[in-house]
């Protein structure tokens, strides 16, 4: 393994004739966000300071390796080296607007270090010095048009204008307007700094792909800032035989992940594979392993995912793509009936319930087109979730450790073709009304909206997001005797759950001070009939709210709750 190391100046490094950088499908897309744009323009302004005796600065450093085509594929610096380039780029557009006042020693000095130039011809738009077979399509596109001296196609479609190109383009193209109005006679000293010997990188040429990747994972395990889905994709595009058609599925769930509000990111697809995989090894310690780690390394036997090569196996791409499916947009593969107990699970404060459901469709991957069969099992298995959740919930053990465990079990219960057998039972009533009344906000509302689904025999369709809880009997005590009440009774009866109830945000605000009978008005509004229970409350002909009124609803949820939470195994 050979390596060639050596200074080079942005400047040089940008317009070398003839020189391509690639960042290739094994790389991660680009992440550079307005901080570090932020603080690389901050730090090249404190290298200028007034323009007078500008030292010499370093940047960084770029590995890559010269494949067959003579191009640079970029190991580590893309994003770097991305950000120097949509800098330029600002600096060409300031001198391409410019009119009369057009410098073209300006212009092609920042256009060559965004295009190929040729002595007769000029800046050929048609020749970027840097492409990506890394970023997404809607990305691609931006950059593409960044690139193509068609900026004003990117300004103008708001399709673009979240891609992380135009953010940072536009970045620099605002800082530079400001630098050009508030420090005008240094604007060319400054504009000469960026071409001239002064701004710096250390760049590393090794000698080989297979020298490439072995760098591009061992920069991760020193500490770079790569995330585990971004090495493991680069282990199988090593091992791909078909890579264009691996770099085309990995580009379609980048998208996805991308644009869902249900995936974070794709570390989620691979943590819940690694659940799985544990799963079918029939392991439930609660140790939840480092997803890189289980992958890729064999020295525990508990890394299953490396041991066993999980990741070149041939279902792998195939499930990870139906995987990224199914929670980008799981009302497509569930019935009405699970989707109602998914809006439930996903009040939950964690996420490890998801290991569960991930599992159930790796069990069921066969199934998924045979609508009838699918929607039945899951339908059964996200019901007994919900249950086990919310009984945890109410015994106040729902704690991390009992989460892991009961969902670890549960899924190794599926993998032996049983039902896990939950020890959990509904407490007292009276240890329910202690337990309650002490329930944190994310608790109180889960514990509520799961009931409001039983008080309508499930027919409810309100999502949770904007609902808040609300006190039937007002929080602020108002200092008079009504209805029996006294300063005494408010401060024993407020925090009851029989005196809690779910209310949209703007309800709540309406309502939040006012007596019952004012509140009544609010309950019975056309926008609550989707509320079954607060739009009956509204309805009532009694008009006052009473501790008996409190006591009741209590006893009301509890032996609703009580019987609906019996986890029998012949469900």
């Amino acid at each position: 393994m050979e390596f060639k190391p050596k200074k080079e100046y942005v400047v040089r490094l940008l317009s070398d004739d003839g020189q391509k950088f690639i960042i290739p499908e094994y790389q991660r897309p680009y992440r550079w966000g307005i901080d570090e744009c932020e603080t690389l323009w901050n730090d090249i302004l404190e290298v200028f300071g007034n323009g007078e005796d500008i030292s010499e600065y370093f940047l960084g450093s770029i590995v890559a390796y010269q494949n067959d085509k003579g191009e640079l594929e970029v190991i580590d610096g893309q994003q770097r080296i991305t950000t120097f380039t949509l800098m330029f780029r600002a600096f060409y557009e300031h001198f391409q607007s410019e009119g009369e006042n057009i410098k073209q020693d300006y212009i092609k000095g920042f256009g060559s270090c965004i295009w190929e130039y040729e002595i007769d011809a000029g800046l050929d738009f048609n020749q970027p010095h840097l492409s990506s077979r890394v970023a997404i399509d809607s990305d691609q596109e931006a950059l593409r048009f960044i690139l193509k001296d068609k900026v004003d196609i990117v300004n103008k479609n708001p399709i673009f204008q979240k891609s992380r190109y135009v953010v940072n383009y536009t970045f620099f193209y605002e800082r530079i307007s400001n630098f050009k109005q508030n420090r005008a006679l240094q604007w060319e000293s400054f504009c000469k700094m960026f071409l001239q010997k002064k701004l710096f990188i250390l760049l590393v040429v090794c000698d080989s792909q297979e020298s490439a990747m072995t760098i591009f994972n061992t920069l991760n395990s020193r500490g770079l800032p790569l995330s585990p889905a971004d090495v493991l994709k680069g282990y199988i595009y090593k091992q791909t035989e078909d890579k264009d058609n691996f770099t085309q599925v990995w580009k379609e769930i980048e998208t996805k992940v991308d644009e869902s509000e249900n995936i974070k990111d794709l570390d989620f697809l691979f943590s819940q594979y690694m659940h799985i995989i544990r799963a079918e090894n029939q392991d439930s310690d609660t140790t939840i392993h480092s997803v890189l780690n289980f992958f890729t390394k064999k020295d525990k036997k508990v890394y299953y995912g490396a041991i066993d090569g999980w990741l070149y196996k041939d279902e792998t791409m195939p499930f990870l793509t139906l995987l990224t499916d199914f929670w980008t947009k799981p009302s497509i593969f569930l019935s009405e009936k699970s989707m109602k107990y998914m809006d439930i699970l996903n009040l939950f404060q964690n996420d490890l319930w998801k290991a569960y459901v991930s599992y159930l469709l790796w069990k069921n991957r066969d199934q998924v087109e045979n609508t009838k069969e699918f929607h039945k099992v899951f339908d059964t298995h996200l019901l007994f979730l919900v249950k086990v959740i919310t009984l945890l919930f109410i015994n106040n053990h729902a704690t991390l450790s009992s989460i892991k465990d009961i969902v670890f079990k549960m899924n190794v219960a599926i993998r032996q073709g049983e039902r896990y057998d939950t020890k959990q039972n509904m407490p007292s009533y009276e240890t329910f009304c202690e337990t309650t009344e002490n329930f944190d906000p994310r608790k109180m509302k889960y514990l509520l909206f799961f009931y409001a689904y039983i008080y309508a025999d499930f027919k409810y369709k309100i999502k949770p997001k904007n609902l808040e809880v609300e006190h039937i009997l007002p929080k602020q005590w108002q200092n008079a005797n009504f209805n029996d009440w006294s300063s005494e009774l408010h401060e024993e009866f407020l925090e009851q759950v029989g005196n809690k109830i779910l209310l949209p945000k703007k309800s709540n605000i309406k309502c939040v001070e006012n007596f019952f009978a004012k509140k009544q008005e609010f309950y019975r509004g056309d926008k609550h009939r989707e509320l079954i229970e607060v739009y009956e409350l509204g309805c009532r002909k009694k008009n006052n709210w009473t501790k008996e009124d409190i006591i009741e609803r209590n006893k009301k949820i509890y032996e609703r709750l009580r019987e609906f939470l019996n986890l029998s195994r012949e469900e």
